[in-house]
């Protein structure tokens, strides 16, 4: 039977073998394939062409559907590896919050309660030594006093200050009959209720000072003569260097203890009398205020001369007379001294006049004063004449082009 005759005939269009396996490795891409199905029945209809077109329709759908599932699949890896990222990008950050709270939990350790603060050990208190014993405490006074010129005339003899404690158990200390200082005396040995060997010294000039200016007069008195330390903040007028209430110059507690008294201020409180002498046992004090009161009598420079610490002097508005000595200023540190509105006689102390100018140099500090110009002598350049009146203040300083000279308010 010939070809021609063969009823079913069927051309192939074969594809080089290599060829059917390179089309099939470009993911059997439907261009790369011709097929072609001819079949005749035997009424010579053709009919090929249904079975062809069915054919051709049913390999792109093949290849449609194995290209969309392809696709599917590449949308799916990315989809896939898009969620590995994101889920390995949320793992760092989580890990990253950790290792920050975790470093910010150890630096606050000390804030937990199971871990409380640890704070610096706090400084012992310097333990405070008692003196019980009357007899110890006024041998200690009378050791001291006699130890200072201002003070040494109230153990001679042995009638202000006696030997025996027991001559001053009798004593009352409201009796203004009875001298200021032999009150105090007994009042430091029998009285006082805070017997600290550190305060001892000056508690006691401190009583000399309160029975030696009528005391009971004072306009304020709070806390003076009571039972708290003179350091307590409770004894007005009292400035000690552990005093935080208070501003303080940083020079004035220098090489000095928190106990140690460096400023009194009495002023404008009604003090009447002499300057006590027992002002010079307060060996620590730096500034003192007595302004407008009523003291009287001289501006003892014994009492002053004899004051280690003492820098600033404010006696201006009150009742002293007499000469100032030139000695006041002994303890080589008195560089200020309000001295207006008294009745000082004599001439003024060259030690306050400023010498820089004549000598090229200055061998202490700048010095403030005042005085009554035209009571008290007081020579060029120190004073200028044609500057002189009441109440003049004349302050220098070596810095100053004036300093000759002084300058007047």
């Amino acid at each position: 039977m010939s070809e021609d005759s063969d009823p079913l005939r069927q051309e192939v269009t074969p594809h080089d073998e290599g060829e059917d396996e390179d089309n099939n490795m470009n993911d059997n891409n439907i261009d790369d394939i011709n097929i072609n199905v001819t079949t005749t029945d035997d009424n010579g209809d053709n009919n090929g062409l249904e079975h062809v077109e069915t054919a051709q329709i049913e390999q792109v759908d093949s290849i449609a559907f194995k290209n969309d599932s392809d696709h599917d699949n590449g949308n799916c890896f990315y989809l896939s590896l898009a969620a590995v990222v994101l889920v390995v990008g949320i793992v760092i950050i989580v890990i990253m919050l950790v290792v920050v709270k975790d470093d910010d939990d150890d630096g606050d350790d000390s804030n937990n309660s199971n871990n409380p603060i640890e704070m610096p050990p706090t400084p012992a208190p310097t333990p405070l030594t008692l003196v019980p014993d009357a007899q110890e405490r006024l041998n200690r006074i009378r050791e001291a006093v006699g130890n200072n010129p201002a003070t040494v005339q109230y153990v001679q003899g042995g009638t202000i200050i006696p030997n025996d404690a027991a001559l001053l158990q009798d004593i009352f200390l409201t009796d203004t009959t009875i001298d200021p200082v032999t009150r105090a005396a007994a009042w430091s040995v029998h009285t006082d209720p805070f017997p600290a060997e550190r305060e001892l010294m000056e508690r006691f000039a401190l009583a000399a000072i309160y029975y030696g200016t009528n005391g009971d007069d004072w306009i304020v008195s709070d806390g003076w003569l009571g039972d708290s330390s003179i350091c307590s903040g409770l004894w007005q007028g009292l400035r000690c260097c552990g005093d935080f209430h208070v501003a303080l110059e940083p020079h004035q507690c220098i090489d000095k203890e928190r106990h140690h008294l460096v400023e009194l201020d009495l002023a404008q409180n009604n003090l009447q009398g002499p300057i006590p002498p027992a002002l010079a046992l307060l060996e620590h004090l730096h500034v003192l205020w007595l302004e407008e009161n009523e003291l009287t009598g001289p501006l003892d420079s014994t009492i002053f001369g004899n004051m280690a610490s003492l820098d600033a002097l404010y006696v201006q508005n009150n009742r002293l007379s007499g000469e100032i000595d030139e000695d006041i200023r002994d303890n080589g540190r008195l560089d200020t001294l309000f001295a207006h509105q008294n009745d000082f006689t004599g001439e003024w102390p060259q030690v306050f006049c400023l010498e820089c100018k004549v000598k090229g140099f200055c061998d202490h500090d700048p010095i403030a004063y005042t005085l009554d110009c035209d009571d008290i002598v007081c020579e060029v350049p120190c004073c200028r004449a044609e500057r002189v009146r009441q109440h003049c203040y004349i302050e220098h300083d070596d810095d100053d082009d004036e300093d000759d000279t002084g300058n007047v308010r």
